[in-house]
Formats: structure tokens, sequence, C-alpha cells
């Protein structure tokens, strides 16, 4: 273990840029964030305004909603089932002065949930959940990360539909073989679906929805 000025950095972690003013703590050797988690918080930042509430779901390392504090200077907080995941991100958030903090909670037990945020209703939910289904080949690396052996999709929508206020919005990167199950739960849960983008490799997508929100669905190809 080492010691950052601000931060302790255990042996299995290593420091790495986002940006010229910012790092973010990952694990050496472990599951690590990618491009779907950065163009997730991106995406969110074009519709998240400064001091929003934002709530980030299957947070991991924190980096989505890090990337939204950054960028937006909204209220962070975030929840991930891996005790040890929260506490890494806790340590990126302290490392960048950043005032964003996350929480060991399960998304399907709502006093864990209450517990955690409290009675925020917020503007924004964000979540990069697992892609894959409980029966899929787990990944040997965070199989829970990337499978869906501890919360599906479903439970995450129900979650987001507790924790927003009327009209706030739920941001969502997916893998594209699963787009019709991902917009019929999300419409089961309220959240209408708003803007669809493709990623140009086609293999995800990422979407806004808006709890209570009208019909019309605005679909793009990313370039």
């Amino acid at each position: 273990m080492t010691q950052n000025d601000k931060v302790k950095i255990y042996d299995n972690e290593v420091i790495e840029p986002l940006d010229a003013a910012h790092s973010i703590i990952q694990t050496a050797d472990g599951y690590r964030f990618g491009e779907d988690a950065v163009a997730l918080g991106k995406f969110a930042c074009d519709y998240i305004k400064r001091g929003d509430a934002v709530i980030d779901l299957c947070s991991g390392c924190g980096i989505v909603g890090i990337i939204v504090e950054i960028e937006r200077g909204a209220e962070v907080l975030g929840g991930d089932i891996d005790e040890k995941a929260c506490d890494m991100a806790n340590r990126s958030a302290l490392l960048n002065g950043l005032s964003a903090r996350f929480y060991k909670v399960d998304v399907r037990d709502k006093a864990a949930l209450k517990a955690a945020f409290g009675s925020v209703k917020a503007s924004a939910v964000t979540v990069n959940p697992p892609f894959y289904k409980a029966k899929s080949k787990p990944s040997k690396v965070a199989p829970e990360a990337s499978s869906e052996l501890t919360v599906t999709f479903g439970d995450i929508a129900a979650a987001a539909r507790t924790l927003l206020k009327p009209r706030g919005e739920f941001f969502v990167v997916h893998t594209s073989s699963r787009l019709d199950e991902v917009l019929c739960i999300c419409r089961d849960n309220k959240l209408t679906p708003k803007n669809l983008v493709i990623n140009k490799n086609g293999k995800t997508f990422l979407l806004r929805c808006v709890l209570g929100g009208g019909d019309g669905l605005t679909v793009s190809i990313k370039e």
C-alpha cells in the first residue's frame, strides 16, 4: 500500500489519467471500466444540468458518476453491490476533490436504496449494467459486473423508477442484442424511451428515457 497526498492506494491498484486534470483509481489486474462506461457518462452530460441530483447505479469504480460531476457539476451519489468497488470509487472522488459518494447497495432491496440515498428524488439515474443473462458464460474477471448473477435489468429499471422524480431522466448503455427487451422493460416501468444512439460498431447502444414522458423516440448512429 502507498499513500498518495490525498488517498491510500493499495498494492493491486493503479492511478490512471482521465484528462489533464483528473485521474481514477483502478485495479491493476481485475475488472476495469471500458469505452462503454465513458460513452455513457458523456451521453448523460449532454442532458444533465449543473446542480442536478444524479444517482449512478451499478457504479463499479465510479467512472460514470465521476465524469458527470467533473463535466456538469452535478450532485452525484452512487451505489454498487461490491463494497470494495465502492471504497475505490470514494477514494477516486477524494483524489479529484469531488463530493460524489458511493455506497454498498443491492438495488433489489428498497430498504437498502432508502438507507443509501434517503429521500432523494433524482433528476437523473445512470447505469452501466451487466450486459448478459445469468445463464450466459460469466466473465472470469468480476463475473457479477458482466452477467446478471445478482441483478437483472428489470431490477435496475424498477429501482430507477423509485429513485427518479417525475420527468426525471434514465440513462443506460447496453448490448444491442437485448435492445428490444430493454425498451420493453423501460416502458413497463413508465420510463419512456426518448433518445436512442447506436454506437458505430453496432454492438452497443445508449438510451435516454424520461419517467412519465410522452411518446416519440429519436434514433441516431454515433459517428
